[in-house]
């Protein structure tokens, strides 16, 4: 038998309980779960070794066996609002025995993200060696820190196409390599972040429900 030449897993957090939007993670879209619409598409990419989902709910963990991938029973004690994306990926990597390189870590509140995307994310990862990258998208607009009065930051230009263009991340993907992970149990060191530029209404994250309500719209079309 031919051994397989992959070597990045993919980790999909998707705990049980939200504070905005209540049972976020199972809101269905086109009659599918956020859950299952993001293990569908790291499925359908076949660019992972493994794909592993995390989560404290039996709800959510039924539906990746299901779906017959890795779930990983999450401790409720790194399953509250203030748990970072870093404990979940120590503990992934904590109970996942077995070799590998690279993560990417997919959210499943980014239900507009496309394969091909997800797949020139990888390959741009690949290609330049990167030990981690995170998605951003563009924004030309002109932005102030909230205060009383509105300050445009930098002096920005009142025309739109003058303007300095600025970044922001987006939640929708995210790259890292084993390695470098383990060096200091984060994702990113505290500077000096890659990235990669993804289209801002394809990397919708839905925090509130007027997000999904955006989403199931879109999705339609």
């Amino acid at each position: 038998m031919k051994k397989s030449k992959k070597n990045t897993i993919c980790i999909i957090p998707a705990r049980e309980n939200s504070k905005r939007v209540k049972n976020k993670n199972l809101l269905k879209i086109n009659g599918k779960t956020l859950v299952e619409i993001c293990i569908q598409l790291s499925k359908k990419s076949n660019l992972f070794k493994d794909i592993i989902l995390s989560s404290d709910s039996k709800k959510i963990l039924s539906i990746g066996k299901k779906h017959k991938i890795n779930i990983i029973n999450r401790d409720k004690k790194i399953s509250k609002d203030n748990t970072s994306t870093d404990e979940v990926v120590k503990d992934v990597i904590s109970k996942y025995h077995s070799d590998f390189e690279n993560i990417i870590i997919l959210q499943v509140t980014s239900p507009l993200r496309k394969i091909s995307t997800l797949k020139n994310f990888y390959k741009y990862c690949k290609k330049k060696n990167l030990s981690y990258c995170l998605s951003v998208s563009l924004i030309n607009d002109n932005i102030s820190h909230k205060k009383k009065f509105f300050i445009p930051l930098r002096d920005n230009k009142r025309r739109s196409q003058s303007r300095e263009p600025y970044i922001y991340e987006n939640s929708l993907l995210y790259f890292v390599k084993k390695k470098e992970f383990i060096k200091r149990n984060k994702i990113y060191p505290k500077t000096n972040w890659n990235y990669f530029v993804t289209d801002k209404y394809e990397s919708l994250d839905i925090n509130e429900y007027k997000d999904y309500l955006f989403a199931k719209k879109i999705s339609k079309k």
